[in-house]
Formats: C-alpha cells, structure tokens, sequence
C-alpha cells in the first residue's frame, strides 16, 4: 500500500513539472536575438515574394486588418486591396526590393521593427535608367492564433 501511495506522489510531481513546462513555453517571452531572428526571416520571405513580383503572396504575409501607409498616398487596408497596391508597382517595374533592420523588439504580442529599405525601378522601356529608392520603414507585426506573426501596419517614407 505504501508503494501505491508513493508511485502515485511522484506521477503526479511529474504531471505538475510537465504542465509547468508547457505553461513556461507558451508564456516565456522571446529574446532579442530570438525577435531579431525572427523579423529577419519575415524580411528574408517578404523581399522574394518582392524579387517574384507576387503580389498573392506577399498579401499573404499581412494580417487581415493589415494597412499600408506608404509616404504621400491613401491608406490601404485589407488583403486583396494590399495585393492591388503591389501589383501595381510591379507593373511599373519595381524590382530588387532589401530590407536591413535598424531596431526589433517585442511589446505584448507585436513585434516592432524599424528598418531601413532600398528598391529599383526597373523602366519596360529599353534605354531608360535604372531608378534606385530607399527610405525608413517601420512595421508592426501581430501575433496570430497559429503562433505566426503578419504585418498589422507598414509604413514607409
């Protein structure tokens, strides 16, 4: 009877330290290497879906109340309208588009980051030049149910 009482004491230690665990890791709160790698990748998948001109794709990536700001324009809000902007530019031919962080950080669940970005207008015509862009950007990023993370607001001078 003893070693039924004591086999049941420690499974039941084992159950609490194994909860414990799992309610550790869902609340521990990401490193600054751990953010910093993280908008890293989101820049590193952003900017090929830029370099592929796909504009599905890169909607993809924000959150379905997600907004541009870009510098000087109208506000542009929702997936499929944000899939609009950028084909327009594509059509254009913007091109060779590099983000390089300055600043990441995580407050609650949104991710910060303000950025440095860099673009090329590529002309449709054959002896026109090559435009080179660049400016600040700064995005939010919201934590889905799924654990991802999608542009909440992107803004850009």
């Amino acid at each position: 009877m003893r070693i039924n009482k004591t086999l049941i004491v420690v499974i039941v230690l084992v159950l609490l330290g194994l909860v414990g665990a799992a309610v550790y890791k869902c609340t521990a709160k990401p490193t600054a290497e751990e953010v910093n790698a993280t908008v890293s990748q989101l820049n590193a998948a952003w900017d090929e879906a830029f370099a592929q001109a796909s504009a599905g794709t890169i909607s993809s990536y924000y959150d379905e109340q997600g907004s541009l700001l870009p510098a000087g324009a109208e506000q542009v809000t929702g997936t499929k309208a944000i899939a609009d902007f950028w084909s327009g530019l594509f059509a254009k031919g913007f091109t060779e588009h590099k983000i390089d962080i300055v600043e990441a950080g995580l407050v609650g669940n949104t991710i910060y980051q303000r950025a440095k970005w860099s673009a090329v207008l590529k002309s449709t015509e054959a002896d026109a030049e090559r435009k080179e862009f660049s400016g600040n950007l700064h995005l939010l990023y919201k934590k889905q149910p799924d654990g991802s993370w999608k542009i909440l607001t992107h803004t850009w001078n």
